[in-house]
């Protein structure tokens, strides 16, 4: 039987469930599309990576004798047609994450159905299904410890898949080229940091995970949260794009011979991706409106000065402005300054989650949109899980205590790179010609934009009388 293969978020040829099936039941079409309706982002760090990603699996579908097809249009629409003009009996996909997706689901099954097409779906992005509700319980989880409590008791993932050793080719139409669609950087390249930081695809994605697992694993649990360390996986922009998959990652990790501490802080890490999963299909308004109710009336500033000068790294804070600058390079940011950046725009410039999701949505390379909301409302104080609004990351006394020497700040922040250790993260205290200060310290960095104690309390004011009834 022939069939399409619609690559969506599963782009690689391991563990790849419609991909199996379909090259086990003949000849195969492998089809990208790009919906511009469902498209809302603006082009950035995540099509740059999206490229070199299909890029990569087109390498890998040519070792077989086939070709990614690239088109653009509604997916409904190309996918009935393909299946009528080229006689398919089956088309293959992963299905949809976010509202709008499983909405495209619904009609592509209505359409190809009506043609006596089967739409066939199996789930490559999570351990845990995200609608997945056990007997019993009264709704789905709100609060991520006992979710993970629950999940992890009872988690035992299948083996992955192995990549088809053969994959028969159905003669398809020419597609699009992929330097058509814009989503490559024009000149200048804003992505060359990028292109030196990262490899998409899943070869890279591969070599990510072994690398992680011999060297890095070890010590996860306390060398995560320090920024100027390689302490993390940086499998997440793989993830994403489906470049890997969990169960691959998770396979690998518990048959490693790290420490027991280790490996489960690492796999509680994925546990939180399957929770804002779970979240976000539970409760599809979490992308754009916040889960608790009673933030639909906080008193949100405007954008205005502070905004931009958080976008630019330009808010006089050091540990701030460092995250954000590297977000800006490279497309990534470590989830301690994540938390602390995200906590700043919210508490101190009262700018509303919204806004900073926007921001990561357009310039993180692993970019998520249930893990992007979910983090976003946690750190607001609006999700449902237990993080109180009144938890504030205090970024003087944050990077004092992850980057003790300066080393991430002074990488991305080279105004400061030669001032003491002791004034790094507070370098105002430098000013005032107090004979403590190095004579080369540039004025280009600004001083603080608010006051932390001024703009913390008055956050916490906003929140109470929200909450306070009358």
């Amino acid at each position: 039987m022939r069939s399409i293969v619609w690559f969506r978020h599963n782009l690689r040829l391991s563990d790849n469930p419609p991909l199996y099936h379909a090259s086990r039941e003949g000849p195969v079409l492998p089809v990208y599309i790009w919906d511009p309706s469902l498209d809302t982002l603006p082009d950035g760090a995540r099509k740059w990576w999206l490229a070199g990603s299909l890029r990569a699996l087109n390498g890998q579908l040519e070792t077989h004798g086939l070709t990614l097809v690239l088109l653009r249009g509604p997916s409904e629409e190309i996918l009935f047609r393909l299946a009528r003009d080229l006689q398919i009996g089956a088309v293959h996909a992963a299905p949809g994450r976010t509202p709008e997706e499983r909405r495209l689901d619904l009609k592509v099954s209505r359409i190809l159905s009506g043609a006596g097409v089967p739409f066939l779906t199996e789930s490559t992005d999570y351990l845990i299904a995200p609608e997945f509700v056990p007997e019993g319980r009264s709704g789905p989880w709100k609060v991520f410890t006992p979710f993970w409590r629950f999940c992890r008791s009872r988690l035992s993932p299948d083996s992955p898949l192995p990549a088809p050793a053969k994959i028969a080719k159905v003669p398809g139409p020419r597609g699009e080229r992929l330097e058509d669609w814009g989503w490559d950087p024009p000149v200048p390249d804003w992505a060359q940091t990028m292109r030196r930081t990262w490899r998409p695809g899943e070869a890279a994605a591969l070599e990510r995970l072994e690398l992680f697992v011999a060297e890095t694993l070890a010590g996860y649990g306390r060398r995560r949260d320090f920024p100027a360390e390689d302490g993390t996986s940086k499998l997440s922009p793989h993830l994403a794009q489906g470049e890997i998959s969990p169960r691959q990652i998770w396979r690998k990790v518990t048959e490693s011979k790290a420490l027991e501490k280790d490996r489960e802080k690492f796999l509680e890490e994925l546990g939180w991706r399957e929770f804002a999963a779970h979240l976000l299909r539970h409760n599809p308004e979490m992308l754009e409106s916040p889960l608790r109710k009673i933030f639909l009336n906080y008193p949100w500033k405007a954008e205005g000065r502070g905004f931009e000068l958080w976008k630019r790294g330009m808010t006089g804070f050091p540990l701030v402005d460092a995250g954000m600058r590297e977000l800006r390079l490279t497309g990534g940011m470590p989830n301690r300054v994540r938390m602390v950046a995200a906590s700043f725009l919210v508490k101190n410039l009262g700018i509303s989650w919204r806004s900073g999701a926007a921001w990561f949505a357009e310039n993180l390379v692993d970019y998520d949109p249930a893990s992007n909301a979910a983090s976003w409302q946690w750190v607001a104080g609006c999700g449902t899980d237990s993080a109180p609004f009144f938890r504030i990351f205090n970024p003087v006394l944050q990077g004092e205590r992850y980057d003790p020497r300066g080393e991430y700040v002074r990488k991305f922040v080279p105004e400061l790179a030669r001032i003491p250790d002791r004034y790094l993260h507070r370098p105002w205290m430098i000013s005032g010609g107090s004979g403590n200060c190095p004579g080369d310290f540039s004025s280009s960095y600004p001083d603080p934009f608010v006051d932390l104690k001024t703009s913390r309390i008055a956050a916490l004011q906003a929140f109470r009388r929200l909450s306070t009834p009358g």
